[in-house]
């Protein structure tokens, strides 16, 4: 058990809590030291092989994401991101319930301080309702590795093969929420959008795939959330089709790919179990590279929403390289790392018989098409506004366009050599992704969208409206239930203490004068109220009552002892 408090995520987390004793001067050189340190450190780290797939590319993206932050000044929020960074490692490499959960929990809060960090309302709003949602998860997985540790199972194992209990429902609500299944994913959209830019990479790069990585851990081959998963592929891609904020968008679409995993590992088998590995590991990289590109054009233009934005590709022309290789990849182009890791996913549902799937994920691909390839870069980069933007990237941090072309080089190398993803999945399993046929369907489906996201531009062009999601369903009765008992509980109160009110004066009224309870006759019961010495005689008779209560207790004792 000690090994799982003995791992390269320790060192982040160190890191992190470094940054904030030393002097700024010295703490950027531990913002992009510690991630560096710790990426070699797995490298060398003996663990399974998903482990470290998934701690190789965490330890990658954290790297990145130090170097797109490396101008920050906030040391609060460098450390908060090395401590989220640091804590999603030590999960991958927890092997004992405990260290799992400990570190779960310092991630979700690492998490929530980095939506915080911004330092808006919005942000705090946003972070309270991510810290209630994560409290919620860390609760549910809590319950069930009680359960666990209870029956005496101490070590992580596949829950899939054994029995359906309590611990089995509850770990697997508990990883759901981080995975943003819905109905729970709102937060999603709901929190990124609040953060910092570079938060934003950091939170859009863990926390899920955190949540991918426990459920291929725990729950492959589940068949159950297969349906989940393509749900998710498809309502992602349909929210972020209507959705106009940039950030939000992205959100949205961290919904959709993980969708795809979710339906992978879902599926089970070598194939599944590799296409989840190798999309989490592909769609770190893009959708890295996209939130990146996303908070430089923010920063840049101090705008966030698509129908503000337009003609930047020639006043930001390297994020706009960038942003157009990376928004290829996520919709599958060949020769992109996207394409590579959807073809194991489309081949595990072909070959398990699964059609309907592949036929809603291929849906899902178009949506991403239309969605990010085509309305982000046509309405962000090549269309025109009715107001000038102000935009220079010659006042983009060097950092920063650095950190943006390491992510959009990495995104074609590993699309060109396919085999650098698939040596690192845990069964080694080789897609084929060039074969005529897949690259031909893929380039078909390509075509079509396009052909059909131009015939109906003036439909594309996004709205400067508010996108309800999933979360009204829950949201907007439970305020209603909550106020309702409120109002009930609050009357329920009021007569109780009204009641009581009457009754307390009542019985000081007898006490004062017991002859009351002996006639009916009103002018007699209001003169003893009404006249002041009536009422200052019968304090005797409270002492006399009290005695005799007294002694009636002592000579019940003393007869019962008897």
């Amino acid at each position: 058990m000690l090994n799982d408090f003995m791992q390269p995520g320790l060192i982040l987390i160190l890191t992190g809590i470094i940054i904030l004793i030393l002097p700024k001067t010295v703490a950027k050189f531990a913002v992009l030291a510690g991630p560096v340190l710790t990426f070699i450190t797995i490298l060398f780290y003996d663990c399974d092989k998903m482990s470290a797939m998934f701690g190789i590319i965490f330890g990658i993206i954290s790297i990145i994401g130090a170097l797109y932050n490396l101008h920050i000044k906030d040391k609060f929020e460098l450390s908060a991101e090395a401590i989220y960074a640091g804590s999603s490692i030590s999960v991958v490499f927890s092997t004992y319930w405990i260290g799992m959960l400990i570190f779960w929990e310092i991630m979700a809060v690492a998490s929530w301080l980095i939506v915080v960090s911004s330092r808006t309302a919005a942000a705090g709003k946003a972070g309270f309702r991510y810290l209630l949602v994560h409290m919620l998860g860390g609760n549910l997985l809590l319950a069930g590795i009680v359960i666990k540790m209870a029956s005496g199972s101490s070590a992580i194992e596949l829950l899939t093969a054994g029995p359906h209990d309590a611990a089995y429902w509850l770990i697997l609500a508990g990883v759901a929420v981080n995975a943003a299944i819905p109905p729970l994913n709102a937060w999603i959209s709901d929190a990124y959008p609040e953060s910092t830019m570079g938060g934003t990479v950091y939170m859009g790069s863990f926390t899920t795939k955190v949540g991918v990585f426990c459920l291929i851990k725990l729950f492959a081959g589940t068949e159950l959330l297969l349906y989940f998963g393509v749900f998710m592929a498809v309502w992602g891609a349909c929210m972020a089709l209507i959705e106009n904020d940039l950030r939000r968008l992205f959100a949205y679409h961290i919904v959709s790919q993980v969708g795809y995993m979710i339906a992978s590992l879902a599926i089970g088998g070598a194939t599944g179990i590799d296409g989840a590995s190798a999309h989490a590991f592909n769609h770190i990289l893009y959708k890295g590279t996209l939130l990146m590109c996303a908070g430089t054009v923010i920063a840049a233009t101090g705008r966030r929403k698509i129908s503000q934005l337009g003609g930047l590709a020639k006043k930001l022309p390297v994020t706009s390289v960038c942003f157009l290789i990376a928004s290829m990849a996520i919709a599958g182009f060949p020769l992109l790392n996207g394409f590579v890791s959807k073809s194991l996913i489309m081949n595990a549902a072909a070959e398990n018989g699964y059609y309907w799937a592949e036929i809603l994920l291929l849906i899902a691909s178009i949506g991403t098409l239309m969605s990010v390839t085509l309305k982000v870069n046509y309405f962000v980069f090549l269309g025109k506004t009715d107001s000038d933007v102000p935009a220079d990237e010659s006042m983009v941090p060097l950092n920063r366009k650095i950190a943006m072309i390491a992510g959009a080089v990495l995104c074609v190398i590993t699309g060109i050599f396919p085999d650098l993803i698939y040596a690192l999945t845990p069964f080694g399993t080789d897609g084929h992704p060039f074969t005529v046929d897949h690259v031909t369907q893929y380039l078909e489906l390509f075509a079509g969208a396009s052909i059909a996201f131009l015939m109906y531009l003036d439909h594309m062009k996004p709205k400067d409206k508010i996108t309800l999601d999933t979360d009204w369903f829950y949201r907007k009765p439970l305020k209603s239930a909550v106020n309702g008992l409120s109002l009930i509980v609050d009357e329920t109160r009021r007569k109780m203490g009204n009641g009581m009110g009457v009754f307390f004066s009542s019985a000081n009224r007898y006490l004062h004068e017991p002859r009351l309870l002996f006639t009916s006759k009103p002018s007699v019961a209001r003169d003893c109220i009404e006249d002041d010495d009536v009422l200052q005689k019968p304090v005797g008779w409270l002492i006399a009552l009290n005695f005799i209560l007294l002694v009636g207790i002592i000579l019940y004792v003393m007869f019962r002892t008897i």
